[in-house]
C-alpha cells in the first residue's frame, strides 16, 4: 500500500506582498517550494508526489522539478479556483487506494518526525493532522463589539500536512464538492470520519504575509531545522 504526497503551490500570493509569489521567494539561497519538496522526496514514507500548480507557472514548475531531481514527483496538475478544488484536481492523480498527506507549500519547513507521526497515526484513524497549542488570549467579535473571551486551553492551530486514507477523503471531496472548505480535515469531521491530533511543530509556520520569511528562515539559519 503506497503512501501519496499532495503539495499545493497554486495559490496567486495576493496577501504575500513580494514582487514574486511566495513559492518562489528564497529562504537561505532556496525557493520556498523547494523545502517541503525535498523533504517530502527524500521521506522514506512517501512513494510518489503530486504537486499542484497555476497554469502560469506550470513550465518553470516543471523545471525546476527537473533539475532539482524530485524523482518522487510523478505528476504536476493545474490548481483550482480555489483550495478545495486544487486538493480534488490532486486527488483525481492518484488512481489506487492507500495513505495521502496533503500539505500546503506555504508551510516550508515540515519534517521527517511530522510525516512519521501522521503515517503512523492513520492506522487506526480516518486522518491525523498537527496542531500546536494557542499561546494568546482569543476574543470572539461580532462587528465591533465583544462577545466572549474563549477559552484558550481548549483552541488549538491545525497545520499541515494532514494525512488521510485516500479513499475516505475522496468520498469526502466528492460529497461536500463546491463547499470551498479551506480544510480537509474539515470535511472528514463533516462525515463523522476519527481524526487523530498530533503535536505541530512552531517550526511548522505558514508563510502569508512577506514580514513570515523572516521567522521561517530564522529556524533555518538557528539549525532548528536542519534539511537531509
Amino acid at each position: 500500500m503506497k503512501t501519496f504526497g499532495i503539495i499545493l503551490s497554486a495559490g496567486s500570493s495576493t496577501r504575500f506582498g513580494g514582487t514574486i509569489k511566495k513559492q518562489f521567494y528564497e529562504l537561505a539561497g532556496k525557493p520556498v517550494l523547494y523545502y517541503s519538496l525535498s523533504t517530502f522526496n527524500n521521506s522514506k514514507f512517501i512513494d510518489e508526489i503530486v504537486l499542484v500548480t497555476s497554469k502560469e507557472d506550470l513550465k518553470q514548475v516543471g523545471s525546476f522539478v527537473k533539475d532539482n531531481k524530485f524523482n518522487k514527483v510523478k505528476e504536476i496538475v493545474v490548481g483550482g479556483e480555489t483550495r478545495q478544488e486544487s486538493v480534488k484536481n490532486g486527488l483525481d492523480k492518484i488512481n489506487e487506494d492507500g495513505y495521502v498527506l496533503i500539505h500546503d507549500a506555504a508551510r516550508p519547513l515540515v519534517d521527517e518526525e511530522i510525516i512519521s507521526n501522521l503515517v503512523s497515526a492513520l492506522k487506526d484513524n480516518d486522518a491525523s493532522a498537527p496542531a500546536i497549542k494557542l499561546v494568546d488570549t482569543i476574543i470572539r467579535m461580532n462587528n465591533d463589539e465583544l462577545v466572549n473571551f474563549e477559552n484558550r486551553d481548549e483552541l488549538f492551530a491545525i497545520q499541515t500536512p494532514q494525512a488521510f486514507h485516500i479513499n475516505k477523503i475522496k468520498k469526502a471531496h466528492e460529497q461536500f464538492l463546491g463547499k470551498n472548505a479551506t480544510d480537509d480535515l474539515n470535511l472528514i469531521k463533516s462525515l463523522g470520519g476519527k481524526i487523530k491530533i498530533i503535536p505541530g511543530k512552531n517550526s511548522l509556520q505558514k508563510i502569508t504575509k512577506l514580514e513570515d520569511t523572516n521567522v521561517v528562515e530564522a529556524y533555518i539559519k538557528k539549525n532548528e531545522y536542519l534539511q537531509d
